[in-house]
């Protein structure tokens, strides 16, 4: 995507052969562009999971007297996710890597879906014994122990390649005794001087929430402050990680990645001096960005029979 984004960034200035703007400062304001289109839109939109697929294992203790016939089983996924392609979710598999009797490593065959909190279990009928293994599942978001306030940067957003940063929450849940509770969400003067009344000495399930600051740099409390780790989770609105080649995922969809040349183009005329056409490719992003948008956002009925 990025060459062609280049490509029509050139034949908007007829700059073919890059004499009036190098390719480095079409990348920039191609990436520019990318991120007004993700603010004004809001199309790069994400549900964080709470579980997902075992990607890699620990050995902590490598035990001792394992043979050949040791086999490594994982638990079944404790926490389907209802979400493609494995509702239900998927058994993982994994198998050891042994030497002289230890356990080295442990291969994850593959990682399965629908896991939170797997256990391995190293078996051997030969007689090993010792091993220690953890596993990890990655992407997932959790509230910590006695941790009220959450940064924007530090959602995990890993699940979902080519967005980059986390800029406006949505909406919270938070998965409590298998029950997906959305959060209430107050300003800050009203968390503050209302709700957060007890600096340290409550904590449950967290039931209330506030955002702190605006943009990437903002931030998320809960109160009362979580007496466990519990999974939480966003929706939220990010921004697009920038395209470095074309290798790079582009997650702004279709109708808007066309509109993406004209706010670049805008800029390229900037650098040029030609404001005329600045203007004229500002305006023309504006208007095709709005028209874009009629197109993806069509009326609902809530419900047709009248009744929530």
């Amino acid at each position: 995507m990025l060459n062609e984004y280049v490509a029509q960034c050139q034949r908007f200035c007829s700059d073919q052969k890059f004499e009036s703007i190098d390719t480095g400062n079409w990348e920039d304001y191609i990436n520019r562009s990318r991120r007004e289109i993700a603010g004004m839109t809001q199309c790069v939109r994400v549900l964080t999971p709470i579980s997902g697929s075992v990607v890699s294992a620990n050995v902590i203790n490598g035990g001792s007297g394992y043979s050949n016939a040791t086999t490594v089983t994982i638990t079944p996924p404790d926490f389907p996710s209802g979400a493609l392609p494995s509702p239900s979710g998927a058994q993982a598999t994994a198998i050891p890597i042994i030497q002289s009797g230890v356990i080295t490593a442990i291969d994850i065959q593959f990682g399965g879906y629908g896991y939170f909190q797997p256990v391995a279990t190293v078996i051997d009928a030969g007689g090993g014994t010792g091993a220690q293994v953890t596993l990890t599942v990655p992407g997932i978001n959790l509230l910590q122990p006695n941790q009220e306030q959450y940064s924007f940067q530090d959602i995990d957003v890993s699940a979902f390649p080519g967005v980059g940063s986390v800029y406006m929450i949505k909406s919270v849940s938070v998965i409590y005794a298998n029950y997906r509770y959305s959060l209430p969400m107050y300003s800050f003067s009203v968390y503050q001087s209302m709700i957060r009344q007890y600096p340290f000495s409550y904590t449950y399930v967290p039931t209330f929430a506030s955002q702190y600051g605006q943009g990437t740099n903002g931030s998320f409390f809960a109160y009362p402050w979580p007496s466990q780790i519990y999974q939480w989770e966003f929706d939220a609105f990010a921004l697009p990680a920038d395209l470095t080649d074309d290798q790079s995922v582009e997650v702004i969809p279709q109708p808007w990645s066309d509109v993406v040349p004209y706010f670049a183009a805008h800029l390229g005329f900037a650098e040029m001096g030609n404001i005329n056409a600045s203007r004229y490719y500002l305006d023309l992003f504006d208007k095709m960005t709005l028209r874009k948008s009629g197109y993806a956002r069509p009326g609902r009925v809530t419900n047709p029979y009248g009744r929530w």
